[in-house]
C-alpha cells in the first residue's frame, strides 16, 4: 500500500488530473442527488462524512495547532461561511434549475473573479491583459446564461440557475481571497477540517428548516444517491484536496493552475454520458468564450512576462 502511495506522489501531473475529475464529478453527480437530498441536507451530510473521514489524518496537526486557529477564529469563520457552507449549498440549489455543464461553464470564470476581488480587496493592480480577459470572459458567461439570445434579458427569462451559480462563484473568490490573505500563515490540513466544521455548523439550521418542508427519511432514499453522498464527501471533498496540494507543491501554482480547465472537461463528457445532458452549439461558443478569457487574464506566465516588461 505504501508503495502505491508513493508512486503516485511521484507523479504530480496525475494527481492534478484525478482532483479536477473529482471536482468535474461533483457537478453531475451533485444534480442528480439533489432529485433526492435537498440542498442544505445534502450539504450537511456531504460534510459530516469528510469531517469524520479526514480527522484522523489532521488530529496531531489539530492539537498542535490549537493557539493560531483561536487566534484567526474571524477569518475562518468566514472562509467557513463563504467556501464550505456558502459555495457548496448554493452549487447544489443551483443544480435543481441548471445543467451541470451550464454550472461548470460558469464556475470557471473563477480565477478571474480572484483577481478582480483581489484588485479590490488585497489593493493589487491589473494589467492590460486582465481587462481583455475579463471582458471575453464576461461575453461567454453572457453566451451561456442567456442561451445567446438578448430578449432573455428583456423578458427575464434567465434560468435562475446559472444566475445562483453566478452567486456561488463570488462566494468561493471571497474564499479565496480569504485563504490568500490569512490562509498563508495558518496550517493547511488544520484550517480545512476546522472550516468543515464551522460550516456543518451553520449549515444545520437551515438543514432543520428545510426538514419542516421536504424533509427526507434515509430509509426512504434509494441506496445509489446515498452511495453518492459518501463519494461526494471523500472524493471532491478530501481526496481532491489531497491530489491537488501535492500536485501543486512538486510543480508550483502557476504550472497547476492551467489544470482548473480540466474540470469543465470532465463535467462535460460525464454529464453527457451519465447525466442525459446535451452540449449546445451556445455552450460551446460560450464556453470558448470563458476559457480563452481565463487563459489570458490568468496565466501565470503571461502575466509575469508583462509585468517584467513593465518594470524593464
Amino acid at each position: 500500500m505504501n508503495q502505491f502511495i508513493n508512486k503516485i506522489q511521484s507523479l504530480p501531473y496525475l494527481l492534478l488530473v484525478l482532483a479536477t475529475f473529482f471536482w468535474g464529478t461533483n457537478f453531475v453527480f451533485s444534480r442528480m442527488i439533489v432529485e433526492e437530498i435537498p440542498p442544505f441536507q445534502l450539504s450537511v451530510m456531504r460534510w459530516v462524512i469528510a469531517a469524520i473521514v479526514f480527522l484522523p489524518f489532521v488530529f496531531k496537526e489539530l492539537k498542535h495547532s490549537k493557539e493560531i486557529m483561536k487566534k484567526n477564529w474571524k477569518s475562518l469563520f468566514f472562509m467557513a461561511l463563504t467556501g464550505i457552507a456558502g459555495f457548496n449549498t448554493l452549487l447544489y440549489i443551483a443544480m435543481q434549475y441548471t445543467t451541470s455543464i451550464n454550472a461548470s461553464l460558469v464556475n470557471s470564470t473563477t480565477p478571474l473573479l480572484i483577481v478582480l476581488l483581489s484588485v479590490i480587496f488585497l489593493k493589487e493592480k491589473l494589467i492590460p491583459m486582465q481587462y481583455i480577459g475579463v471582458a471575453v470572459s464576461f461575453i461567454g458567461v453572457f453566451i451561456v446564461i442567456t442561451g445567446g439570445n438578448l430578449n432573455a434579458i428583456m423578458t427575464l427569462s434567465i434560468n435562475p440557475g446559472d444566475i445562483i451559480v453566478v452567486g456561488a462563484v463570488i462566494l468561493w473568490g471571497i474564499y479565496s481571497v480569504l485563504m490568500k490573505k490569512y490562509g498563508v500563515h495558518l496550517p493547511k490540513k488544520s484550517t480545512f477540517i476546522i472550516t468543515i466544521y464551522v460550516g456543518i455548523i451553520v449549515l444545520i439550521p437551515f438543514a432543520l428548516f428545510e426538514r419542516t418542508y421536504a424533509p427526507i427519511s434515509l430509509s426512504t432514499v434509494p441506496t445509489e444517491a446515498l452511495l453518492g453522498v459518501v463519494y461526494l464527501g471523500i472524493f471532491p471533498s478530501i481526496i481532491s484536496f489531497i491530489c491537488w496540494n501535492e500536485g501543486v507543491m512538486q510543480i508550483g501554482p502557476g504550472r497547476a493552475s492551467s489544470y482548473l480547465y480540466l474540470i469543465v472537461f470532465f463535467t462535460t463528457v460525464l454529464a453527457v454520458l451519465f447525466g442525459g445532458e446535451t452540449l449546445g452549439f451556445t455552450q460551446v461558443i460560450g464556453g470558448l468564450f470563458i476559457l480563452s478569457g481565463v487563459i489570458v487574464g490568468s496565466n501565470p506566465s503571461i502575466l509575469h512576462k508583462k509585468r517584467l516588461e513593465k518594470s524593464a
